[in-house]
């Protein structure tokens, strides 16, 4: 044994002695591209935790007013509105109620605040005005930095706002939904594995890294994605991506369990604390260890501020003023209840009493005696505030001009990615697919051949397979006309929140969104058309084939266009079906194939209609010379040879006018609807 080990020391002696410099050579290569790749990875995430430019917020005596009146929908009720209000000649005067009454408070960066208080009391109303994306009518004063308000176009970057809506796309993976963001609103100079380098960064810091490859998931899809938390730390990523210096969160924990919420108000602080940012929050009913990590509690009953300073002194602040807090409650349900209009008697602790209603007596008590350490905490901010500027200065002169953000072209080239992968689950659905393949063999059994020579010199033969090429054109367009009117109202949340963002312009989601209904949109009318065609035996050339192909086409292209100009008109669901129905049937029963004799006052409409040029150019293509004539006196068969044209070209020219005009009315639409309200 010992012999053995000996010899094999032997043998490897040499090797070690012959191959030690090569050995140390490469340790010491590997050694330092891992120092490389961790300073590396260490230096983004500091650039991700360290925010550019602090913001100091200030909100001073903001007062918030709404219409007093309920605001009916339609042109009816607009119209008695206005001549009401023409007869009492206040026809520019409208009836306002006041929703918040005069906050005002100063929030210093590397601060958490939470907004609170129950429902009804103003606190999204109230962080939508600071995010900019509320435009009631306000007084009062909200500045970032003493400068900057949050309306200006120039400074949305500085803020990233998640609204307590989860407005995500179902049918991206977290990952995907990440990565487009990136590349929409990352500076163009970052490369692409920049980009993706911060998006791994993201998803590690938010501890949602395991879930990367997982869809988002959700009822439009049908399918189960990624839990209600894991949606909320998503929103939270997409504006983590481009460091922004505010981050205003509505209601972030609503619907998470105790820990969840624990978990992600920890990241949030740490954000804050690591990064110098200011975040500002609305919470529900946060825990006692929720209520801990809290910097500042801005407390809010029926729009009206009730306190507002560092969370750990609002327990004492009440007690001063008669408002003690019962042994063993958690504060926040505490304040919350006192917020409500509870007396504050521990009497009342068994069951609640709101004894009142309008916070009268709750005013009074802080009117007569408010929180002192506000006072002093807003000349402290005075001094953070000169702090804060010397910084921005010292950022202004680092950084001359905001890095621009994706170009046109790959503002369009995203979108249209984006909404292909998006819409995978819907458009190749099985149930979709499914149907449309039913209904072409169904058809294809039922007009078994009915196009050759022999069956369609006779006029029954001929009228059947101008029936065929009637419901060819029906069914296609139809079908796709339905599946576009739900597009836009679906993405309309979606439109609105990254054009608030100033992510893209109106034209670029448009034309994306186009580019990526084309491919799409091309699978079931080319594998329809060709499972009816030959099992019907329609016209057998090559021509023939291609003309029926790029008619109908063209017809399903313009019947979207005008499904999406519904959609994008109206953005209601319900109310676009119903306009929908209207809208087809008005435009299928003139167009040639129901009814012949249209009264002359109706006749109009036939030729508005795109499937009147749709019927008349596959009888051009496929009857044209192929039908027998038609006995005088018979009116039956007229259908068969009637044509408004003697060629092709006017029907096709026609729908693509129609396709055109339909597309610029979807723009038009798109560019009203996404405009701020």
């Amino acid at each position: 044994m010992a012999e053995t080990q000996s010899d094999a020391g032997h043998e490897l002696h040499p090797m070690a002695e012959g191959d030690s410099h090569t050995v140390v050579v490469d340790l010491e290569r590997q050694a330092s591209a891992f120092r490389a790749e961790s300073e590396a990875g260490n230096s983004q995430r500091n650039e991700i935790s360290r925010t550019k430019t602090p913001m100091h917020l200030t909100f001073n005596d903001v007062c918030t007013y709404v219409p007093a009146e309920l605001q009916v929908p339609g042109i009816v009720n607009t119209v008695k509105k206005l001549a009401k209000a023409c007869a009492k000649g206040d026809a520019g005067k409208v009836p306002e109620r006041q929703i918040l009454h005069s906050i005002t408070g100063v929030v210093n960066p590397g601060e958490v605040v939470a907004i609170m208080g129950p429902s009804g009391s103003g606190k999204t109303t109230f962080i939508s005005l600071l995010a900019g994306r509320n435009h009631l009518r306000t007084t009062g004063e909200i500045l970032y930095n003493d400068q900057h308000k949050p309306t200006d176009k120039a400074f949305k970057r500085q803020l990233g706002y998640v609204s307590q809506e989860d407005v995500l796309f179902e049918g991206l993976t977290v990952f995907e939904t990440l990565y487009y963001t990136a590349v929409l609103r990352l500076p163009r100079a970052m490369t692409n594995e920049d980009k993706r380098e911060r998006v791994s960064i993201i998803l590690e810091v938010l501890g949602i890294a395991h879930v990367k490859d997982s869809i988002v998931g959700g009822i439009r899809v049908g399918r189960r994605g990624i839990s209600g938390g894991e949606k909320k730390r998503v929103a939270i990523g997409q504006e983590l991506l481009y460091n922004p210096s505010v981050i205003l969160l509505d209601e972030p924990t609503s619907g998470l369990d105790s820990t969840t919420a624990l978990n992600l108000i920890h990241t949030l602080h740490t954000l804050a604390q690591v990064g110098n940012r200011t975040i500002v929050t609305t919470i529900h009913q946060p825990s006692s260890r929720i209520y801990q990590m809290l910097d500042k509690l801005l407390l809010m009953g029926q729009g009206h501020l009730l306190f507002y300073g560092d969370a750990s002194a609002a327990t004492d602040y009440f007690a001063t003023i008669g408002y003690t807090m019962p042994y063993g409650m958690n504060p926040a349900d505490y304040f919350l209840d006192v917020a409500s209009g509870w007396s504050g008697e521990a009497k009342d602790c068994g069951k609640l009493a709101v004894g009142d209603p309008q916070l009268k007596v709750l005013l009074g008590a802080i009117a007569a005696k408010p929180f002192e350490r506000f006072k002093l905490a807003a000349l402290e901010s005075q001094s953070i505030l000169k702090e804060v500027d010397l910084q921005t200065s010292r950022v202004g002169e680092e950084e001359e001009a905001e890095p621009e953000g994706a170009s046109y072209l790959t503002q369009i080239g995203v979108i249209c990615v984006r909404s292909m992968k998006d819409r995978r689950f819907e458009s190749f659905s099985a149930d979709s697919l499914g149907v449309a393949f039913f209904v072409a063999i169904l058809c294809g059994i039922l007009y078994w051949q009915q196009g050759r020579g022999e069956n369609i010199a006779t006029l029954v033969g001929a009228s059947n397979v101008a029936a065929l090429l009637f419901f060819l054109s029906m069914f296609l367009s139809v079908n796709l006309m339905f599946s576009s009117i739900f597009t836009f109202p679906t993405e309309k949340t979606m439109l609105l929140k990254e054009r608030e963002a100033k992510v893209y312009p109106v034209s670029a989601f448009f034309f994306g969104r186009t580019l990526a209904g084309i491919p799409i949109d091309l699978a079931i009318p080319f594998s329809v058309t060709t499972i009816i065609y030959l099992m019907a035996g329609l016209k057998p050339t090559v021509g023939a084939y291609l003309l029926t192909l790029i008619t109908l086409v063209i017809s399903c292209f313009t019947a979207g266009s005008l499904g999406l100009l519904i959609g994008a008109a109206v953005l209601e669901l319900k109310r676009a079906q119903s306009v929908s129905i209207c809208i087809m049937l008005t435009l299928m029963l003139p167009s040639g194939f129901f009814i012949q004799n249209i009264p002359v006052w109706l006749s109009w409409i036939s030729y508005l209609s795109y499937i009147t040029y749709t019927f008349d150019a596959l009888k051009f293509i496929q009857l044209k010379g192929r039908v027998p004539e038609c006995p005088p006196g018979n009116d039956a068969c007229s259908l068969l040879s009637s044509s408004q044209f003697d060629t092709l070209g006017p029907q096709i020219g026609i729908l693509l006018l129609m396709l055109v005009v339909f597309r610029a009315g979807v723009y038009v639409s798109l560019r009203w609807a996404a405009k701020s309200k």
